[in-house]
């Protein structure tokens, strides 16, 4: 497909259709068959034309969208006819900044059909698809109304003295103040689960050379990725894919066995090991259930300890002779017994790293999630100007002192959804857009 928005769309798209009596304006979001042809008379294609006109299209333009065979002759024609005409072609997400410009979306709402893009599970779908109906939007809105009432009741009082705040009037404030701040801090605590959302989380596979690792990466992946052998020390380099864990995308690592070794190869595997986990936001470790817990194993644990763990004893298939230590165990989430060989019950393993990934996951009836670093940021800054601003109006201090702070909360709180002016931003996020969007 491709898709034209702009005042002259309609105009420039008709001159390419080749049945000249045809009129766009007369059938308003209508799929009409046409055959569309170049400048000089000739047909590219038989094509399917969708006109919508302004304001009821998605950039809020007249929009003409042009649906025609996928060779890369036939598009590249059509479109370098439209260029022919006057048109250009569109930047990254120059459709979206066009439909924020608009009014169409907000600037929330504008990042949630990047975030819909670019999903890759079904639940990191609907969350983009909810923040696209505005669900953050509906949350932070109140709070900015709130703080606006805040904010004209001590102007109000700073301009006319006869208004100033009684001292229950000004408790009153301070307790407003207080439980726009706690949503604040509710919504910005969701970001590390919409961090593991949107970018993934990082699971690392971690043991001694010949527990099992590998063989328990590719039981997880359900595919033969990794080389399993029976001689230790196989996995020199890390291994790396992609697996659904409860709708969260998880890149699970299977690395090189920790141990002691003077082999130079191995001991590199081993450091690049180490530099895995301390990325983790889970780490899964194999231990050989049908040898006892030895020095090596603890050296793993030493090198783990701290870290949100799942113990995988494998091996269940043989006589189990692994007895973990006492704090080994009572420090580890979960432990789970299970032989990778077999695919028996590694489907709980699954289900015990999806519950550490999805502690922080939010109620079906609270389901919004502040899902980038940006969104994070303007409410950080939100929180630290309204309570400087609270204490300051705490300690009896001029309205002015309070005032500076909450109208600085009041614009960051704003730059969530584009309420304030945001220019210097727009440009960032619609270039990791992609063409045509």
């Amino acid at each position: 497909m491709v898709r034209t928005s702009g005042p002259s769309a309609r105009a420039l798209v008709s001159r390419c259709l080749k049945t000249q009596s045809l009129s766009l304006e007369r059938y308003p979001r209508k799929a009409i068959l046409a055959d569309f042809h170049d400048t000089a008379g000739a047909v590219i294609d038989r094509t399917l034309v969708t006109f919508f006109p302004e304001p009821a299209s998605y950039t809020g333009q007249d929009v003409v969208e042009i649906s025609c065979h996928g060779s890369v002759p036939v598009t590249t024609g059509i479109v370098r006819t439209l260029i022919d005409l006057g048109m250009r072609l569109a930047t990254p997400g120059e459709f979206t900044l066009r439909a924020f410009l608009n009014g169409k979306l907000d600037l929330s709402q504008a990042e949630a059909v990047r975030d819909l893009i670019n999903s890759r599970t079904e639940y990191q779908a609907r969350q983009a698809r909810e923040q696209l109906d505005g669900a953050l939007s509906r949350r932070i809105e109140p709070l900015r109304g709130e703080l606006v009432r805040i904010i004209s009741q001590m102007e109000t009082a700073l301009e006319f003295v006869e208004d100033d705040v009684s001292p229950e009037g000004r408790e009153a404030l301070i307790e407003a103040l207080g439980a726009v701040e706690s949503a604040l801090t509710d919504l910005e605590s969701g970001f590390h689960f919409g961090r593991l959302l949107q970018e993934g989380a990082a699971v690392t596979i971690v043991g001694r050379p010949n527990a099992g690792k590998s063989s328990l990466f590719n039981a997880l992946l359900r595919d033969e990725r990794a080389i399993v052998t029976e001689i230790p020390g196989t996995t020199r380099d890390a291994l790396r894919e992609t697996i659904n864990l409860a709708g969260i995308p998880a890149h699970l690592v299977d690395t090189a066995g920790i141990r002691e070794s003077d082999d130079r190869l191995e001991a590199a595997g081993m450091e690049k090991s180490l530099e895995y986990i301390k990325r983790s936001d889970v780490v899964c470790f194999v231990v050989d259930g049908s040898e006892p817990f030895c020095e090596d194993d603890r050296r793993v644990w030493e090198a783990i300890e701290g870290r949100p763990v799942v113990i995988a004893v494998n091996k269940s298939d043989l006589e189990c002779r692994a007895q973990l230590p006492d704090e080994v165990a009572s420090a580890a989430i979960q432990v789970v017994r299970l032989s990778a060989l077999f695919g028996t019950h590694v489907d709980q393993l699954r289900e015990s790293l999806a519950g550490v990934l999805n502690r922080d996951r939010p109620g079906e009836q609270d389901s919004v999630v502040v899902s980038n670093l940006r969104q994070q940021d303007c409410l950080r800054r939100a929180r630290a100007h309204l309570i400087e601003g609270r204490e300051a109006w705490r300690r009896g201090l001029s309205e002015e002192f309070a005032l500076y702070d909450l109208r600085k909360s009041l614009d960051a709180i704003g730059e969530v959804t584009g309420a304030t002016d945001v220019e210097d931003i727009l440009d960032v996020i619609f270039s990791t857009f992609c063409i045509g969007k």
